[in-house]
């Protein structure tokens, strides 16, 4: 199953995920990237430059969600 990590890029910043999650392909990590930005949202973190960034296993960027 592909890896997949998830990191939180502002103008000034990348918070990095380290551990990642195995996820079944691209459109379930994409998925998990949106669920991500809505619970950030919902718990108030909502920087008007930032950007959920999801790279997959050989860290190439598969989707950008911004926030």
């Amino acid at each position: 199953m592909p890896h997949y990590h998830f990191l939180v890029r502002t103008s000034d910043q990348m918070l990095d995920d380290s551990d990642g999650m195995h996820l079944p392909n691209h459109d379930a990590a994409k998925d998990e990237g949106n669920r991500i930005v809505r619970e950030l949202k919902d718990d108030g973190y909502c920087p008007g430059d930032a950007a959920l960034l999801i790279k997959d296993e050989t860290g190439q960027t598969i989707h950008s969600i911004p926030f």
